[in-house]
């Protein structure tokens, strides 16, 4: 049996499962209702994948797509860093909160005593005892329970700096944990991580969904948004009774974008949409405050032009829009949500671009320059620091004195700034030490196979330091690093002065609404040969996306 029959064989056995006890939970299955009801107030529980905010705020604007009108507050309360075991229902219940999801366990596993070779049980027992200890809690104060299952680690993330060993399983063991206190606390629970291992398994590498081996992407958030909204059944009427189901069958229907690449004064958006037969069906879209329904008759492979309000898309780099779409046919449903990003670009000249830093005050901080060189890629920054702090804390990349942090997206145009870190998306730091002798102090985060062809330099400069990075060779035996093809290349910047050991003050090139560490489509393009026209261009991407 391949891994993915196994995951989806294990998935629709935990849907099984999860009509179960909510059945036990007073769930009326014939009411397609929605979970969340007018006036709720919803709390997101969780550690730093909460925190990030990704998944809370795009799960909000699909309820908004579909409940404009519904005066509901959503609120998180992630804690990075933080365990089950140190959980109290204080943190769980900040912002008054009458409904609330709980994500955890990632912490459990990677930062507790438990290491491979050790028991599980005992750290499962702890596990599912404080669960069950915070849902009486919770109960008892009359708040509606949403256990989600945790997602878990990939431990085939060679540059993480977490520990990964056997917590993949441990973690399946968790989620394993949320089912049974589901069932015996008669509250709900969302399948997140079997959903999630489930979705990874259909996507092509060089794609991943954890670059870090725990933090999801982009891609990874929107997926456990997607999770939530279909499970609670945000498509369902505000009325009847709450109830968390088996995910509604979803239609049929393929919606790609003609181009991911958008001139800077754009007002449209144009789609492929595939069908595997002729069908009538009705999108419903908005965009902030902005909303529209289209009837579609669709053929089979039909052209799509949605146009949009005037100024609707970002009107000014490091600004992004999401635009959620609803298609549907006989009363099922398949949703879509765009991201926009309006970026900065520096134009260059014969395969090579230059540009500068500046901080709040206009004062340069350093410059940077790509050069393409064949199949390589060569980056230098010039950084201006009179006086540097030699990093003490040598367990986090960006250390506590002096740093610098390089993203690179070297994917093809085509998918240049798509959704998620890819194994063709970099992120990269340096830590420079002038003791006993200069070095750059090279620390590669993420990306496939970095260490095969990153070769770092560096040295002391009159008024500061140059480090420098050349990308060539071979990423493993059969395939060759190589961006001959490539006109683009998607960059941000982060430069990290310190005044003294820990006293840090952190400078990006890119001053954007999303975070960097998540959404690549903040990056900025060097546009290696001039091609581009302005100073900036709108990328945009589609999740889920037909890779």
């Amino acid at each position: 049996m391949s891994r993915t029959i196994q995951i989806l064989f294990i998935v629709a056995l935990f849907l099984v499962s999860v009509s179960v006890f909510a059945a036990d939970a007073g769930v009326d299955a014939n009411v397609p209702s929605c979970f969340i009801k007018d006036g709720d107030r919803v709390g997101f529980y969780g550690d730093s994948i909460t925190e990030a905010k990704a998944y809370g705020i795009l799960t909000e604007q699909v309820f908004r797509h579909f409940h404009p009108d519904a005066k509901v507050t959503f609120i998180n309360n992630g804690h990075s860093g933080m365990q089950l075991a140190g959980t109290t229902i204080e943190m769980i219940t900040t912002g008054d909160p009458n409904v609330v999801t709980i994500m955890m366990g990632m912490n459990d596993a990677i930062n507790a005593s438990w290491s491979r070779g050790k028991p599980m049980a005992p750290a499962v027992a702890a596990y599912k005892a404080k669960l069950s200890s915070l849902v009486n809690e919770l109960k008892a104060k009359n708040i509606e329970v949403i256990i989600l299952t945790p997602t878990s680690t990939d431990e085939t993330a060679s540059l993480s700096s977490f520990y990964l060993d056997g917590t993949h399983q441990l973690l399946i063991e968790f989620g394993k944990a949320c089912v049974e206190v589901a069932k015996e606390k008669s509250v709900y629970c969302v399948p997140v991580q079997e959903e999630l291992e489930a979705y990874e398994a259909t996507l092509p590498p060089p794609v991943v969904l954890r670059p870090d081996g725990v933090h999801p992407n982009a891609r990874g958030h929107y997926q456990i948004s997607r999770s939530i909204w279909k499970h609670l059944n945000f498509a369902g009427s505000l009325a009847g009774g709450r109830s968390v189901m088996a995910a509604p069958p979803q239609l049929d229907i393929n919606l790609a974008l003609a181009t991911n690449m958008l001139p800077a004064e754009a007002e449209s958006l144009e789609f492929t949409v595939t069908t595997p037969k002729p069908t009538q069906a009705t999108v419903t879209w908005n965009l902030g405050l902005t909303r529209g329904t289209e009837v579609l008759n669709l053929t089979g492979k039909n052209s799509w032009m949605l146009k949009l309000p005037k100024d609707a898309l970002p009107q000014a780099a490091g600004k992004s829009v999401n635009l959620v779409l609803d298609i549907e046919s006989q009363g099922i449903h398949q949703e879509f949500v765009v991201d926009v990003f309006r970026k900065m670009v520096i134009h260059g000249k014969d395969g090579a671009a230059t540009g500068t830093m500046t901080d709040a005050k206009g004062t340069q901080i350093c410059s940077y320059l790509f050069r393409k060189e064949g199949k390589t890629l060569v980056v230098e920054v010039a950084v201006k620091k009179q006086e540097l702090f030699q990093t003490n804390n040598d367990i986090w990349p960006w250390g506590s004195g002096d740093a610098l942090t390089l993203y690179l997206d070297i994917r093809k145009t085509a998918n240049l700034s798509g959704l998620g870190f890819d194994g063709d998306v970099y992120q990269l730091w340096f830590k420079p030490q002038e003791k006993p002798f200069f070095s750059p102090g090279f620390h590669p985060y993420s990306g496939k196979h970095l260490t095969n062809v990153a070769t770092d330099y560096g040295t002391r400069t009159a008024d500061g330091y140059k480090v420098g990075l050349l990308l060539s060779g071979y990423v493993n035996i059969k395939e060759h690093f190589d961006v001959s093809d490539r006109d683009f290349i998607g960059f941000d910047l982060q430069v990290i002065t310190a005044e003294a050991i820990g006293k840090q003050t952190w400078n990006s090139l890119l001053n954007s609404d999303r975070q960097n560490f998540l959404f690549p489509g903040v990056f900025a393009i060097a546009d290696l040969y001039g091609k581009l026209p302005g100073d900036s261009v709108s990328t945009a991407s589609i999740f889920p996306d037909n890779l």
